[in-house]
């Protein structure tokens, strides 16, 4: 395509005076641009690590690692939120990037006590720990004095706080309480968020005053980072890399600038949107191989938005609003049958009275997709919106429009491992009317 358009530029070229050609041929070598409201993988002031699993007893386990990435030349700070898979915040640290900088996140470490090393000039006067390049703006943060660079480890306290706040047991993160999901198997389990900052705050998104319109809290929007992760789990012969999920911000864009509109923090600041980041999608069309070559099946990667603001409970309890109920799950296979989840069997699309489907019940999880269909290999339609007045003739009404993102991880055991992308359907930022296309 690239070679056909230079072809075609050229033989303008010869037709039309020089200056017209120049100002063809920069237009087409222009970057595209970034759209507010779409699943587009563009420089952005929030990145989301969608799901972490780290093995905190076998080194042989699944890791998760991330890539973080300073896409202009102006210094930033970033400030990294850890959150349970409940969707509750416990740890957050800064990262500090020159111009075009990269700094990695190996959770396997942060679960160790060890925190990314990194450090503004007046924090690094030697220019050693965040070199600055020949193309890089390297500035002070003054209010990082004192806390940059990290050269301790975490106190013992808090790193026993922080692991058992990620492996669902009590934890004095929450007085005492639980603020996850236990599985009993020592992995820490959540989910990671990264916003570009204006100083080295201690307040993470939940707090207020973190976020104000026009990114004048301790959030700014920055639309500046780009980033990756990686999920390792030698054990099982699983490797694979996916982008994170890059949110811009725009203060002057309705999508994410309209109280009262879906925002990604919407839950965290009233549903003012003074958190101007745009939503993610609500339904989402997914790939899934069970069988065949893929002998590890499918799992999907979903991150849910729970609605509200979640309080850790009493160890042993579930809050509020868990089990998170889906809207529908949609399993057609390569024929084109079609099974409504949950399942009752192949080729009806008659919906059982009054029945909701579990099968992502907190905000961040792995699954495996094997119960969400009777067939082995075709795709599904993943409706994360909230319904009312369902029935066995009735679609019922979307009472809240639920964000959400989906990435799909099929696995041929021990010997490779592939990662996709879920399409999004509809955006949280669209009608109500519209979002029941999808719904059967």
């Amino acid at each position: 395509m690239k070679l056909y358009l230079h072809s075609a530029l050229y033989r303008l070229c010869q037709r039309f005076a020089i200056g017209l050609c120049a100002l063809l041929a920069m237009a087409s070598a222009s970057p595209s641009q970034a759209v507010i409201g779409a699943n587009d993988n563009v420089p952005a002031a929030t990145l989301l690590l969608p799901y972490f699993e780290v093995d905190l007893n076998n080194g042989n386990g699944p890791q998760t690692s991330v890539r973080l990435s300073n896409a202009s030349a102006t210094a930033i700070l970033a400030n990294v939120t850890l959150w349970t898979d409940w969707g509750i915040p416990t740890k957050s640290f800064l990262i500090y990037l020159t111009g075009y900088d990269t700094s990695e996140i190996d959770l396997r470490l942060v679960f160790k006590g060890h925190l990314p090393r990194t450090a503004s000039a007046g924090q690094d006067p030697s220019n050693t720990i965040s070199p600055k390049g020949l193309f890089s703006q390297d500035i002070n943060f003054a209010s990082c004095g004192g806390i940059l660079p990290y050269t301790t480890l975490m106190p013992a306290a808090d790193l026993t706080a922080m692991r058992n706040a990620h492996t669902g047991l009590a934890s004095t993160t929450f007085g005492g309480s639980c603020g996850g999901k236990a599985y009993g198997d020592g992995r820490a389990r959540g989910y990671m968020t990264i916003d570009t900052v204006n100083n080295c705050t201690p307040n993470n998104p939940s707090v207020s005053g973190y976020f104000s319109p026009g990114g004048t809290g301790d959030a700014t929007n920055q639309n500046v980072m780009v980033g990756s992760y990686t999920v390792i789990d030698r054990g099982q012969g699983f490797a694979t890399t996916e982008p994170l999920v890059h949110i811009e911000a725009s203060a002057t864009n309705p999508i994410s600038s309209t109280s009262g509109e879906p925002t990604f923090y919407g839950r965290h600041v009233a549903n003012s949107a003074a958190d101007n980041r745009e939503p993610l999608g609500t339904i989402w069309n997914a790939r899934y191989l069970n069988g065949g070559t893929f002998t590890g099946g499918t799992n999907f990667i979903v991150w849910q938005d729970p609605g509200q603001v979640v309080a850790p409970a009493v160890c042993g309890n579930t809050p509020a609003p868990f089990p998170i109920a889906l809207g529908e799950v949609l399993a057609f296979d390569e024929s084109e049958q079609v099974s409504v989840s949950p399942i009752i069997g192949v080729g009806s699309n008659a919906r059982p009275a009054n029945t909701v489907n579990t099968a992502f019940p907190v905000v961040a999880q792995r699954v495996a997709t094997t119960p969400l269909t009777p067939f082995a290999f075709g795709h599904m339609i993943l409706n994360f919106n909230q319904f009312t007045g369902q029935s066995a003739s009735s679609s019922g009404t979307i009472v809240s429009r639920r964000q959400a993102f989906v990435s799909v991880q099929h696995s041929a055991t021990g010997r490779f491992s592939a990662s996709t992308g879920a399409v999004r359907l509809y955006s949280a930022d669209q009608p109500l009317a519209a979002q029941l296309r999808y719904r059967f």
